[in-house]
């Protein structure tokens, strides 16, 4: 028995490496997580993976040489084994993983990988020697197990969701509504657990009626699994990634069949033998109670930085896989139903589940006063619920919809590939050096801080001190939204003080990089905390100071390490020195962020109800940092001769409105950011602040250009706006009314309306428009799109796309030109 499970762990060691690779692969083939995973890995283990690539190949190799046994499948082993060998001398000669580019080599790569697990697994699945047929087994699965099994994972999934809110706010709830939902997931657990054992126990009994039941059942089986992987992968593809088409369709039918013969392959080994043993029951059941705790601990443990669930929804679909098998290799006992009882069975779950449905408003009433209510409190749960959420959607709730011409519009503004930057793009019609004062200039954007994480705009916050007393100081403006929802697309804009193509990026982006340029033009040193998005952007120069080169990860990167080399670099300057332009991007208040700094238990930290203890806790380390950072400039004599810009590149969903991370999704939490511009005390008098409406992080570089004197800004309604100038009636003409926001990783697109009252957002997968009265619910609560409203808006984003694009020189096809066109 020890055997049969070690070569099914070499196996599944095997077919992880060739998976990790293609999937690796693939992420290189999509522009944005090109620059997010493969330029950007948020995980020390990817690089690792990378830089190991051969040694790992080698070990592939050696786990197929244990795994296969030659003398009883000799044409197996030696498929295996030449093709494993085949494949570690190709990368040992060429280790390509290093050297991925963002083209179609990438994408290919992503199918030889497949390949290669389609090759081992189906030797092993199909050339061993056939087995003698057993005796018909004409027994069918129980229902029991089954219903035990989803009553099981649907309170440990719930546990899971309940136990991270309580951790999040240190305050247990569970009301009334609670417990319907938790009603209802279970309700829905059962549905989906009835209807997939009544589809096996069909497979199962046509099976018998063949000339060899065995083979056609596992023939059925493996094409059952095959089918329910290829839809997964399809919909993860275009919801996550608006990665469709025909390659997407080809990648997810090899991905789905590489897992279903790998996991057919793995787990032969075991059960091969026909009934398992005590020992193997006594297994499977500890690793299901070990899927169980791990389903309610994990949402707590990874926090923030399971990247659109992929984490959870992984051990979701493991859970069932792992909980349901011991369920069923203890309960061993198979029983005999008519055909006509199991579709009845079917039948009955199907319409009992509508019947409930439909009667919500009956029921549910502590949910909403409406059916649309009801399906948004659903969906909100099923957010935080991932189980729920697959069960959900398996039963035709999720909003499935064709993507038609408008969503075939928004995806090819989307990830634009082989991008050139057609020619200069100058914020102001003349560059010529400043006439007047130099100060220097410290920008700070911190990742993913939100407005209501800042005293300033939120008298309740009483954790950052040091910014709030430098607001005092400074102006703050109050209705700041970024135009991007995720880092990639936010920070170049920010250094262009421009909209841009949604391309990662265009090239060479020295000819859009307006605040690159003004350093230039007027002298500055720069000073640059260089991320792995800025080493894509920045033209070489002698005349950088480049900070946090010992951060080999993205997410390391963090304000209070950046600040010491800061005044170290600051200190090592000679007395006679031209002005610095500093900027950092620190990392602390990201999801993902990983570094030194104390825990929240270390510093005894005290949770803020209603504010995320993660978030709220970093933020307080960044404004301590930030605090001996002014102190240093002042004993310095610098504070009163420097221009300090302290914004964000985007907010965050952390939750209390049932919606999480960034990036993919367009509220309030997520656009909402702050902008504080403390200037020279000389520059104070001279200078007020715009009344605009709207303004956002993006117009940081045209207000550096209007406070150091380059007049004027160009007016152009894809630029930034100066936010500080010498009166009101200067500053009006670019007042701000409305404002494009975009996903910086999907075809998701937005408008901020009337002064910002409305924020509409249309995702092309799964199509749906979104329309919110911020005056009168600034949480974006209840969607009041109609078909009328979402026409007029789709058609003002379209034509906003093609002012970008005409701007960047860039022309999609000419079918969606014309589509574009219609009424």
């Amino acid at each position: 028995m020890a055997s049969a499970w070690l070569r099914s762990l070499l196996k599944l060691l095997w077919a992880a490496y060739f998976l990790l690779t293609s999937l690796y692969c693939l992420l290189a083939y999509l522009p944005y997580t090109y620059f997010s995973v493969v330029k950007e890995p948020p995980y020390g283990w990817v690089l690792w993976f990378v830089q190991h690539q051969a040694v790992l190949a080698w070990l592939a190799w050696g786990a197929v040489a244990v795994a296969y046994r030659p003398w009883k499948s000799p044409t197996a082993y030696r498929v295996a084994m030449l093709g494993s060998a085949g494949w570690a001398l190709l990368v040992t000669a060429h280790p390509f993983l290093e050297s991925l580019q963002n083209d179609a080599s990438a994408l290919a790569w992503s199918f030889v990988s497949l390949a290669a697990v389609l090759g081992g697994a189906a030797a092993d699945a199909f050339l061993l020697p056939r087995q003698p047929e057993p005796l018909p087994d004409d027994g069918l699965f129980p229902y029991g197990p089954a219903l035990a099994t989803a009553a099981a994972i649907a309170l440990a999934s719930a546990a899971g969701t309940f136990f991270r809110i309580y951790f999040e706010s240190h305050a247990f709830r569970f009301s009334v509504a609670d417990g319907e939902l938790l009603a209802w997931s279970a309700t829905t657990h059962f549905c989906v657990a009835a209807l997939a054992l009544s589809l096996l126990n069909l497979t199962r009994w046509a099976a018998s009626k063949a000339h060899s039941p065995r083979r056609a059942r596992t023939g059925l089986l493996l094409l059952l699994a095959w089918t329910f992987l290829c839809f997964a992968v399809v919909r993860f593809l275009g919801h996550t990634l608006s990665f469709s088409g025909p390659a997407a369709r080809l990648y997810a039918a090899l991905l789905g069949l590489s897992l279903t013969l790998a996991g057919y392959s793995v787990g032969r080994p075991l059960f091969q033998k026909g009934r398992p043993t005590c020992a193997t029951k006594a297994v499977l059941a500890a690793v299901a109670l070990a899927l169980l705790a791990a389903t309610i601990v994990l949402p707590t443990a990874i926090g923030g930085s399971d990247w659109n669930n992929v984490i959870q929804a992984t051990l979701t679909l493991l859970c069932w896989l792992g909980v349901g098998t011991a369920a069923y290799s203890i309960w061993h006992r198979r029983v005999t139903y008519s055909v006509a009882g199991v579709m009845a069975v079917a039948v009955f779950s199907l319409i009992t589940y509508q019947a409930l449905k439909s009667s919500a408003l009956v029921w549910a009433k502590p949910l909403g006063a409406t059916d649309d209510e009801i399906a948004r409190a659903w969906d909100d749960y099923a957010e935080q619920d991932i189980s729920f959420q697959m069960a959900h959607h398996l039963l035709g709730n999720a909003r499935e919809v064709p993507c038609g011409d408008l969503c075939r519009i928004l995806r090819e503004y989307t990830n634009v590939r082989d991008t050139r930057a057609p020619g200069e793009q100058n914020l102001v019609s003349r560059l010529t050096p400043a006439p007047g004062e130099r100060p220097n200039i410290f920008i700070f954007v911190v990742d993913s801080l939100r407005q209501d994480y800042v005293g300033a705009y939120n008298p309740g916050v009483d954790f950052t001190p040091q910014l709030d007393a430098f607001a005092r100081d400074s102006f703050v403006f109050p209705h700041v939204y970024s135009q991007y929802a995720g880092t990639s697309l936010s920070e170049p804009a920010i250094w262009a003080g421009a909209e841009l193509l949604h391309a990662h990026y265009l090239q060479p982006f020295a000819r859009l990089n307006g605040l690159e340029k003004l350093a230039h033009l007027d002298g500055y040193q720069m000073m640059v905390s260089v991320d792995p998005i800025l080493a894509q952007l920045l033209s070489p120069s002698g005349n950088l100071i480049r900070l946090d080169a010992d951060k080999t990860l993205w997410n390391h990167f963090e304000a209070c390490s950046t600040i010491r080399q800061a005044e170290q670099a600051l200190d090592a300057r000679g007395k006679v020195a031209p002005p610095v332009l500093f900027y950092a991007q620190p990392e602390n208040v990201h999801q993902f962020a990983h570094n030194d700094l104390p825990s929240a238990a270390e510093d005894r930290w005290r949770p803020r109800p209603g504010l995320n203890d993660r978030m709220a806790h970093a933020m307080s380390q960044v404004d301590g940092c930030l605090g001996s950072f002014f102190a240093f400039l002042k004993a310095r004599g610098l504070y009163d001769n420097s221009i300090i810009v302290i914004t964000a590149d985007h907010g965050d969903a952390t939750g209390e409105f049932g919606r999480r991370s960034h990036s993919t999704i367009l509220y309030p939490e997520v656009l909402r950011v702050p902008l504080i511009v403390h200037v020279p005390r000389s520059m104070r008098p001279q200078l007020v602040a715009s009344a605009t409406p709207l303004a956002a992080p993006v117009d940081v570089t045209p207000t550096l250009y209007a406070v150091l004197g380059h007049h004027p800004i160009q007016s152009n309604p894809l630029f930034g706006r100066p936010l500080l100038g010498r009166n009101q009636e200067e500053l009006q003409p670019y007042y701000r009314h409305e404002m494009f926001v975009a996903s910086d990783v999907r075809a998701a697109y937005g408008l901020l309306d009337r002064d910002g009252r409305y924020l509409y957002a249309v995702y092309d997968s799964p199509p749906r428009s979104e329309l919110y009265d911020l005056a009168r619910d600034p949480n974006a609560q209840h969607n009041l799109s109609t078909e009328a409203a979402a026409r007029a808006y789709d058609a003002r984003i379209i034509e906003h796309l093609q002012a970008l694009g005409d701007l960047y020189g860039y022309r999609p096809g000419l079918g969606l030109l014309l589509a574009s066109a219609r009424p």
